[in-house]
């Protein structure tokens, strides 16, 4: 571990002290504000997986599928934090209920569902690609490995978060209290915008590391 990436786990520290504090100190209607679909950190988000676009097509050479197939998946997600994916249908093209809908056009169902394939194929191709760069090759050894596996971590703990709630309310009938529930926003969003800059440095380093992107 460099000096750099001292300095950035101490960021990474205070920042999330930083969202610990946000649920005590902003009042209602400026942490509904903060943690909304036009707060800071949503659009923070999409700013973070454009930039992190950028930075794939920009750092990384040779420019190769796997390069391509990166960035293009950085830009989804930019897309998916714009709510891209129900701009143009009024409802998520992601959902299933998006497909049961009988009065829905065949033809919008259709175009539809090939974007959702090719994102899904998108995933799992870079799902494959980092797990084989992580555990086949020994890559969480490295610093870019590591910083990749740290940025993964944060996507699926952001999403446990985000599903507890609802989770223990319907299964369990347990209802969270609203600090609680302040709490699990605060993470999830804050996690969320954390990502794609995590991201970002394991792409930048791994360009004079261990390279798993070329």
């Amino acid at each position: 571990m460099t000096t750099t990436d001292r300095r950035i786990v101490w960021l990474l520290i205070a920042y999330t002290l930083m969202l610990a504090l946000l649920p005590l100190v902003l009042n209602e209607q400026a942490f509904q504000w903060t943690f909304s679909e036009v707060g800071p950190f949503e659009q923070l988000s999409i700013a973070g997986w454009l930039g992190t676009a950028v930075i794939v097509l920009l750092r990384i050479r040779p420019l190769r599928a796997r390069a391509w197939a990166f960035a293009l998946l950085c830009l989804a997600f930019a897309a998916r934090e714009a709510d891209w994916h129900k701009l143009f249908t009024g409802e998520s093209f992601l959902k299933n209920s998006f497909y049961r809908d009988a009065a829905r056009p065949f033809e919008e169902k259709l175009i539809c569902g090939a974007i959702a394939l090719f994102l899904v194929a998108l995933v799992l191709y870079a799902g494959l690609v980092i797990a084989r760069f992580l555990f086949l090759q020994g890559g969480w050894r490295s610093r870019s490995g590591a910083w990749l596996m740290a940025g993964t971590a944060l996507v699926v703990v952001g999403k446990l978060i985000d599903r507890l709630p609802a989770v223990l309310s319907v299964d369990y009938g347990i209802e969270l209290g609203p600090l609680t529930k302040h709490y699990s926003a605060a993470f999830e969003e804050g996690l969320e915008m954390a990502h794609p800059l995590i991201l970002a440095w394991s792409v930048w380093i791994s360009q004079t590391g261990r390279r798993y992107l070329s």
